[in-house]
Formats: C-alpha cells, sequence, structure tokens
C-alpha cells in the first residue's frame, strides 16, 4: 500500500498533538458581588488604627520646699577682760576716765556687743559686818532690765570697746561712772543679733566695802 507523504505527515502532526496535550486547567471562580460599600481608609486613619495614641504624660512632681535654717542666737560672750584707765590733768583739776571691755568670742558678721552698767550693787548685803567687803555682782544673778543702762556697743569682730569722760578727781570705791550719768557698781555685755541675744556675761563684778571703825578715808 502506498501512503502519500502528505497524508503521512498529517497523521503524525496528529498524533504529535495528542501526546503532548494534557488536561487545562479550569480558572478560579469569580466570587460573587457583594452589596457592601468598599471602605477606603485614609494613611492617617490606618496609622490610629495601628499605633495607639500615647497617654499624657503626668505633670512632674516639683521637689518639697526648703525649710529655711535658723539662725542660732549668739553665744555669750567669752574671753571677757575689763579695763580702766584714768588720765589726770597737769593741774590735777579733771580727769579722763576711759573703759574699756574686750572679749575673744564671738566675732562673727552681723553680730553686735552691748555693754552694760549695772546700777544696783546686788550683792551687797542688807547690814554687812564691818571690815567686809565682796563683789556686787556674782555669777547667776538675775538682772532686770530695770537695772541696766547701755554704756557703749560695737560690732562683735571689733573685739573692743571703750567710752570715755571728765570729771573733777575723787575717791572712788568700786567702778567709776560717769556723773552725768546713772551711777553703776558692774559692768556686764551680751551678743545680739536678728535672731535674739545671748545671756549677759560678766566683765567687772565690782565690789562692796564696809569699812571698819579704824578705816582711814581716802
Amino acid at each position: 500500500m502506498v501512503v502519500s507523504r502528505t497524508v503521512l505527515a498529517v497523521v503524525l502532526v496528529g498524533v504529535l498533538a495528542a501526546c503532548g496535550a494534557g488536561p487545562t486547567a479550569s480558572p478560579p471562580p469569580v466570587p460573587p458581588p457583594t452589596d457592601q460599600p468598599e471602605v477606603t481608609r485614609s494613611p492617617s486613619a490606618v496609622a490610629s488604627a495601628v499605633s495607639p495614641s500615647p497617654s499624657p504624660s503626668p505633670d512632674p512632681t516639683p521637689p518639697p520646699a526648703l525649710k529655711p535654717t535658723a539662725v542660732p542666737v549668739p553665744p555669750k560672750p567669752s574671753g571677757v577682760k575689763f579695763d580702766e584707765h584714768i588720765r589726770v590733768s597737769a593741774d590735777e583739776s579733771t580727769a579722763d576716765i576711759t573703759q574699756t571691755v574686750t572679749w575673744r568670742a564671738p566675732r562673727t558678721e552681723g553680730v553686735e556687743i552691748r555693754v552694760y552698767g549695772v546700777t544696783e550693787c546686788i550683792g551687797e548685803p542688807a547690814s554687812p559686818k564691818p571690815d567686809t567687803a565682796g563683789p556686787c555682782l556674782v555669777v547667776h544673778t538675775p538682772l532686770p532690765a530695770s537695772v541696766l543702762t547701755l554704756l557703749a556697743m560695737a560690732p562683735a569682730a571689733n573685739g573692743t570697746v571703750s567710752w570715755t569722760w571728765t570729771e573733777s578727781p575723787g575717791c572712788d570705791i568700786g567702778v567709776n561712772s560717769d556723773p552725768n550719768g546713772p551711777a553703776y557698781y558692774a559692768v556686764v555685755l551680751a551678743a545680739y543679733s536678728a535672731s535674739g541675744h545671748s545671756i549677759l556675761a560678766i566683765a567687772e563684778p565690782g565690789l562692796w566695802v564696809r569699812p571698819g571703825p579704824n578705816a582711814v578715808p581716802c
């Protein structure tokens, strides 16, 4: 049997096509349309949905107020000394009397020293025996303001203060005092500041004397 080349070619082509062909994949089903409208979110809305809003920061708690430190009352003057210098004129008609009080402490800035004369001889007994003597002022003696007269004042940093007056020479026992002011029998001082004042310190205790029957007047 003679087969023409044209027919053979057609047959081969059909056989080859039948061998290479496989099952054809079905396209995915298309979902049916819904009635829900499509929602479009803005970038800010998306960001809000993803990142939570930051909580407001609480106000910082202020530190507790510091109470001012109280300035202490100045201490009682210490290292206190009293000195009296008398300079008589050439004709002995007058005398310049200078009294000086010095102290070692306090020497603080802002502190003032005030010196007082004690106008009563508090330590003198009511009826002392003849030929006896003693101080007009002793430690721990209460001193009301009524028996104090201001003699001088100075900054504590100075460490010294003086006062002077002139009078006719005389014969005095105990502490001399200006005849133009109240007489005083002892000398005390205290330290003062804006916080208050110290207790009094004795600079000169003074002296009382009860002469005996054989005493010679000066």
